[in-house]
C-alpha cells in the first residue's frame, strides 16, 4: 500500500539516522504525553509514527535480504548446471574410455590375426634363398610375446649392426630401417648385403611407419611392445598408433637393452624378459 508514496530512502547515513531518532522520540514522547491523558487517538498516531520510522529504517536490510536471497538462488543455479556439466563430462569419458578400451582390444586382435597369417605365408618361404632368413625371424617370435623391434641405420658402424643383427636373430627381435638409401631400392639392397653379406642369418625389414609410431629419432632403438604397429590408411606417409611399448635408445647391446627394459620397463617387461632369455638360451 506504500507504492504511491514518495519518501526519501534511508541510506544509513548521519542525517538519516538523526532523522529517524528525532522522530523516534517525538513519537515516543507523543505516546506517552496521550497515555496519561487518555487520549486514545493520539495514542494510536503515535504508535503509527514509531511503527513507520521503525520500517523506514529497516527498509534497506529487508531489501538486502532479498537481493541476498535472489543472489543465493543464482549461486544455487549455477551449482546445480556445474554439478549436471560435471556429471555429463564423466559419463561421457567413461564412454570415451570403453570405446578406446574396445578399439585398442580390436587393433590387438587385428594384429595378431594379421601375425599369424604372415606366420602361415613366411612358412612357405622357409628354404628360399631371398627371405628365409626374414621367415625364420617370423617364426622366432611366439604370438604372445607381443613385438620387438630394433631400429637401426644401415650408416651405423658395420659390426656392430652385424652383432645387433645376429642378436636380434636369436632373441626373436625385428630389425627395422626408416627408408631407402637413396630412395633406390637397388641401393639399399647393396648397402644391406654390404653389411650383412651375403649369407646373413637375419635380414633388415624397411618399415617407417615402427619409427613414427614409436618417435624413434635415435639410432639405435630398442621397443619392446604388447603387440606390433598396424599399417595406417591414410597413405605412406601416415603415423600408425602406437601401441603400449617400452622404448631405449643409445649405443649398447641387445642384451643390456632388454635387461634394462625387463627391469624398469611398465608396458611390455614380459616382452623383454622372454626375448632375453631366448637371447641367452
Amino acid at each position: 500500500m506504500f507504492e504511491g508514496l514518495n519518501y526519501p530512502a534511508f541510506s544509513g547515513s548521519l542525517m538519516c539516522w538523526v532523522a529517524f531518532v528525532a522522530v523516534l522520540g517525538a513519537a515516543l514522547s507523543l505516546f506517552i504525553f496521550a497515555w496519561r491523558n487518555q487520549w486514545l487517538v493520539m495514542q494510536m498516531a503515535s504508535a503509527l509514527m514509531m511503527c513507520g520510522v521503525v520500517f523506514w529504517a529497516s527498509t534497506p536490510a529487508m531489501a538486502q535480504d532479498a537481493l541476498g536471497a535472489a543472489a543465493r538462488a543464482l549461486i544455487d543455479q549455477a551449482e546445480a548446471r556445474g554439478r549436471s556439466a560435471q556429471e555429463s563430462l564423466e559419463e561421457w569419458a567413461a564412454q570415451t574410455s570403453a570405446v578406446t578400451e574396445r578399439y585398442q582390444r580390436d587393433a590387438q586382435e587385428l594384429a595378431a590375426a594379421n601375425q599369424r597369417a604372415l606366420a602361415r605365408g613366411m612358412t612357405m618361404l622357409r628354404n628360399d634363398p631371398t627371405f628365409g632368413d626374414a621367415a625364420a625371424i617370423a617364426e622366432a617370435v611366439p604370438e604372445e610375446q607381443g613385438a620387438l623391434y630394433v631400429a637401426v641405420s644401415l650408416g651405423m658402424p658395420k659390426e656392430s649392426l652385424r652383432q645387433l643383427a645376429l642378436d636380434s636373430h636369436k632373441a626373436g627381435a625385428k630389425v627395422v630401417i626408416r627408408g631407402l638409401v637413396n630412395g633406390s631400392f637397388e641401393q639399399t639392397l647393396v648397402a644391406a648385403k654390404e653389411v650383412f653379406g651375403e649369407d646373413a642369418v637375419s635380414g633388415v625389414a624397411i618399415e617407417p611407419q615402427v619409427f613414427r609410431a614409436f618417435g624413434v629419432d635415435r639410432v639405435p632403438a630398442f621397443i619392446a611392445a604388447t603387440a606390433p604397429v598396424l599399417p595406417c590408411d591414410q597413405g605412406v606417409d601416415c603415423t600408425s598408433a602406437a601401441t603400449p611399448h617400452d622404448r631405449l635408445a643409445g649405443n649398447i647391446t641387445l642384451a643390456e637393452a632388454l635387461r634394462i627394459i625387463a627391469q624398469r620397463g611398465d608396458q611390455a617387461p614380459g616382452v623383454a624378459q622372454a626375448a632375453l632369455a631366448r637371447l641367452e638360451g
